[in-house]
């Protein structure tokens, strides 16, 4: 039954990725995402993931670039951390000069958004991998529970938390990965 299952049972080995440099840029890793989409589109049998592994120069796991982290990285930096909190713009707003400048700020922080799509992403997809990535967050053990890894998922917003076996990454879970365990006990219990 799912319920007796460990992490270790529904993870996806690290041997699955792929793995690109934290020096490549964007471009290089649209490209191989684009040969695992096609794979996974026409149905060719493997394991092809949407994610690639990051290593460093010692070819050590650093991150991990999804496709989450590839479209977010999409948005030109000064767009990304506005200089001032929602309570500053508040108190600007009484003073129209003051608030003029800033409206003239945020415009050109924003312009970006009115670049057609194609030129943003042959803009942006000379970023660094290692700029757009999300850091290693190997949060469980191969022998924690199911229950376990949603729990870790959704408290620390992981997506994809890596696995451990004495502090060496093994594997990944992802959604993915638990929703067959769902379903096996979904028809098991009549659901």
């Amino acid at each position: 039954m799912g319920e007796d299952k460990s992490v270790q049972d529904i993870m996806s080995t690290i041997e699955e990725y792929d793995t690109i440099d934290s020096e490549a840029c964007l471009a290089d890793a649209i490209k191989m995402l684009k040969k695992n989409y096609r794979k996974i589109d026409s149905g060719m049998p493997g394991n092809y993931h949407k994610t690639l592994l990051v290593k460093d120069a010692a070819k050590k796991i650093i991150g991990k670039l999804s496709v989450f982290d590839l479209i977010r990285g999409l948005v030109p930096e000064p767009a990304k951390k506005p200089e001032h909190s929602r309570a500053y713009y508040s108190v600007l707003s009484s003073r129209a000069l003051e608030v003029a400048e800033q409206v003239s700020d945020m415009q050109e922080r924003f312009k970006w958004l009115h670049t057609s799509f194609p030129d943003l992403v042959k803009q942006e997809s000379q970023k660094k991998v290692k700029e757009v990535m999300s850091p290693i967050h190997p949060l469980l053990e191969e022998d924690d529970t199911i229950s376990k890894a949603i729990y870790i998922m959704f408290k620390e917003h992981i997506r994809q938390p890596m696995v451990v076996r004495k502090d060496k990454i093994v594997g990944i879970v992802n959604i993915m990965d638990i929703f067959p365990v769902l379903l096996e006990i979904v028809a098991e219990n009549g659901f």
